[in-house]
């Protein structure tokens, strides 16, 4: 099959394209930059029997030392992003970043918490991203998916299963773009919101540490995993390269040249003294891949 355009690597160390800095090497990394290469780099998958992932910012997900046995598709180059009044549409390889700087650039008021969120906007759909009180899916007016039998539908937030960190997304296709509803704002004011939650995100998290944001979801609205690892005592606690961050517990933190079964067994030991401390069953935020593109 030719390959013009599409950008196609083998044996990436998936390292390079996560947050948390760790991952053995891809097979093979697809870098579509439009729906025509996004549709070749699944056929290509699908020649070779492999199994494929969709990578956004890589802010949320662990991959395993020894790396992934299929495709992995990165969206990064997916990042066209156009202003229609108050209606922001970008591709799902933009990064939020991008969007708040675009939209304060044009006076447009609504994503300022979402700065410091070191994600795409595929995945913080996917993932329904955010803090307390602010939620992207509280912006969305709509999604345009690639579905898995290949057409392409775009289709209202309440269809997509939004919820506290999760949506049903991952069941129904793969985001090309969005579109969200932003609010006419003073940029001096706008400045002033990027300002005020960007430091509390560095008075609060392991800002500009590699970390996979939150591990754990919290159990429930009014309980914080994060209270709960730091009471079980876990603040500061290090296996090998990978400690639970001395400033929010529910951070794990890449020290060096941390690996993935460093990590994985944190994630264990959390659980489990969070369940036989306080009798909480804390269920995984980051996403756990094994070789073959399963979710742990």
């Amino acid at each position: 099959m030719e390959r013009q355009r599409l950008i196609l690597k083998e044996q990436v160390p998936l390292s390079k394209y996560t947050t948390f800095g760790i991952g053995g090497p891809a097979r093979y990394v697809a870098e579509p930059q439009d729906l025509e290469e996004l549709r070749e780099a699944l056929l290509f998958a699908e020649e070779e029997g492999l199994p494929y992932l969709i990578l956004g910012g890589g802010s949320n997900v662990l991959f395993p030392d020894e790396g992934f046995q299929g495709v992995v598709i990165r969206l990064a180059r997916m990042n066209q992003v156009e202003l229609k009044g108050n209606i922001l549409e970008a591709e799902a390889g933009t990064t939020l970043k991008r969007l708040i700087s675009v939209a304060r650039d044009a006076g447009l008021s609504g994503l300022e918490p979402f700065i410091g969120i070191p994600g795409e906007l595929g995945g913080a759909i996917v993932m329904n991203a955010g803090l307390k009180g602010h939620e992207i899916g509280d912006r969305l007016v709509s999604v345009t998916l690639l579905t898995f039998d290949g057409y392409v539908e775009e289709l209202p937030p309440q269809e997509l299963g939004l919820a506290y960190r999760k949506s049903r997304v991952r069941d129904m296709g793969i985001i090309i773009k969005a579109r969200l509803q932003l609010t006419p704002g003073d940029p001096s004011h706008i400045d002033q919101e990027i300002e005020r939650y960007l430091q509390h995100r560095k008075d609060t998290q392991p800002y500009g540490q590699k970390s996979a944001g939150c591990v754990f979801k919290n159990p429930a609205p009014e309980v914080s995993a994060g209270k709960l690892l730091d009471d079980a005592g876990l603040k500061g606690y290090r296996q090998g390269d990978a400690m639970y961050s001395e400033k929010h517990a529910n951070f794990i933190v890449n020290l060096n040249q941390a690996r993935a079964r460093d990590v994985l067994a944190l994630v264990e030991l959390g659980k489990q003294r969070v369940r036989e401390m306080f009798g909480y069953e804390l269920e995984e935020e980051i996403v756990v891949i094994d070789a073959w593109g399963n979710n742990l």
